[in-house]
Parts: C-alpha cells; structure tokens; sequence
C-alpha cells in the first residue's frame, strides 16, 4: 500500500469514526480545535534567514 492509500485510509476511518460521537461530543472537539488554532496564530514566525546578496 502506498503512503497516499494509507494515509486515505485513515482518514476514511477516523471520519466514520466521528460520525459515531454524539453532537455534545463533536461540539467538544470543535471548541478544542478552535483554541488550536487560535494559539497557533498567535504564536510568532521564524524570520526567514535573509538571502544572500550578489
């Protein structure tokens, strides 16, 4: 099996999975995803290193 088949594998599985989780369950899981990625915006880039002149 290729990396692409596993990796839509899983992704076939995990979503049959959430559509099992009751709506309290998923609306958990929605507020936790939201705080994600609020704090990943938050978080400062790396400046790039600066290109070389010439």
């Amino acid at each position: 099996m290729t990396d692409v088949d596993d990796l839509l594998k899983r992704q076939a599985e995990w979503q049959k999975s959430r559509q099992s989780l009751t709506w309290p369950e998923k609306i958990r899981m929605a507020e936790r995803v939201r705080e994600s990625i609020s704090l990943l915006r938050e978080r400062p880039r790396p400046t790039p290193p600066a290109l070389p002149k010439g």
